[in-house]
């Protein structure tokens, strides 16, 4: 027979403290204790907070990638699968324009930090 104690895992450790009425064991099991910075620059990377993203500098630069007319019937909303950006159009006549001139868009979409990556413009009536 061995002389080392049995070791009980931590539910049962509390269970029998609960019963015996001593205070339970709360402790961190197996994990190290970080400082709050070091979670936050992980977040702040991984969901990019404070980066300029694409979205961002189409809409700085939305006047010159569309033409000024355009501008003020046209909104960008959202990229999807990374290489469509999607445009809210107010009438259907501003909506043919631009899709007449989508080769245009995209030349100068092309022209900005990035904007190589949408290979297609969707417009969408909104």
């Amino acid at each position: 027979m061995s002389k080392k104690a049995y070791k009980f895992s931590r539910q049962a450790e509390n269970l029998i403290a609960n019963l015996r009425g001593v205070p339970e064991d709360y402790s961190p099991i197996g994990r190290e204790i970080r400082g709050m910075g070091g979670i936050f620059d992980r977040i702040l990377d991984r969901y990019k907070i404070g980066v300029d993203s694409l979205e961002d500098r189409i809409r700085e630069n939305w006047v010159r990638i569309v033409g000024a007319q355009n501008a003020q019937h046209c909104n960008p909303v959202r990229i999807e699968r990374e290489n469509s950006l999607i445009i809210t159009v107010s009438n259907p006549v501003i909506r043919q324009e631009l899709q007449f001139n989508q080769s245009l868009i995209l030349k100068n979409l092309k022209s900005i930090e990035k904007g190589h990556r949408i290979r297609y413009v969707v417009f969408k009536s909104g």
